[in-house]
């Protein structure tokens, strides 16, 4: 996928808040965001803080209530409907009664019987190629009972992979996984990022994971949701796990956890 110059994201003064019968919340206040085509960016944050909130915006399965965002230069709703946006959830959600292949082949499924094209060039790889990519050749025939939680997300990200999305965002999608397949995963999702090129929004709880992927980490603050901070990372583009002893990311993780503990 090609770089672009104006930015995958921008968000001006967005704010989104939520009606009941007795009270208004105030999810998310004033965010100002610009996320550069092809970034890794982190969202950490307490529970609570609007990550998830923003996430559903940009992927336009929620309404703003105010300010402005464009998804690639068009509203989240174009977006969208051009399929240019990828989602991953914590819950890999797959179908028990369809193999992995044909669960990753869902989505094409439904564009097809919805009238669209399938495909959006010759280079969009096949659900097997995204299968291999993610570290499952020979497993496309296996049901998700017969996967380990790790390997049920690898179709989870091959799945929201298939339409070719620009933008892939990612929901705490490591989150149940234990430590060392999470810290595999997370080797693997560097891997895709880097052959890919796809910009994508990466919601964690964990500072060590945001530090170790994102190219940003943006921290969130909460009552209401809004970005306390937004920190570079000045680490190593090419990452392995024995970076996480290093005096530089022993200091940004201190550094993050020190903007956490003021939101």
């Amino acid at each position: 996928m090609a770089q672009h110059e104006s930015p995958a994201i921008t968000c001006r003064a967005l704010g989104v808040r939520f009606f009941s019968d007795s009270r208004v919340v105030e999810a998310l206040r004033g965010i100002d965001l610009d996320v550069p085509d092809g970034e890794l960016l982190s969202l950490l944050g307490p529970s609570g803080c609007g990550k998830s909130t923003l996430l559903r915006v940009v992927a336009d399965l929620m309404p703003a209530s105010s300010g402005q965002i464009s998804v690639l230069g068009v509203p989240p709703a174009q977006a969208r409907e051009r399929r240019d946006i990828g989602f991953v959830f914590q819950d890999a959600a797959l179908l028990p009664w369809r193999s992995v292949e044909s669960n990753v082949s869902l989505p094409l499924e439904v564009a097809q019987g919805k009238g669209r094209a399938a495909a959006k060039g010759s280079a969009q790889a096949t659900p097997r190629e995204l299968l291999k990519l993610v570290g499952l050749e020979g497993w496309e025939r296996a049901y998700p009972h017969e996967l380990s939680g790790g390997m049920r997300q690898r179709v989870a990200i091959a799945r929201a992979l298939v339409s070719s999305p620009r933008i892939l965002l990612m929901d705490e999608p490591f989150g149940a996984l234990d430590e060392i397949t999470r810290d595999r995963m997370n080797d693997e999702l560097l891997r895709v990022w880097r052959e890919t090129k796809t910009t994508i929004l990466f919601v964690t709880h964990s500072l060590y994971e945001a530090a170790y992927l994102g190219q940003r980490v943006m921290v969130m603050a909460s009552r209401p949701g809004r970005v306390q901070a937004i920190v570079p990372v000045d680490l190593p583009a090419r990452r392995e796990l024995a970076l996480r002893e290093t005096p530089g990311f022993v200091k940004l993780v201190a550094h993050l956890r020190k903007v956490l503990e003021g939101c």
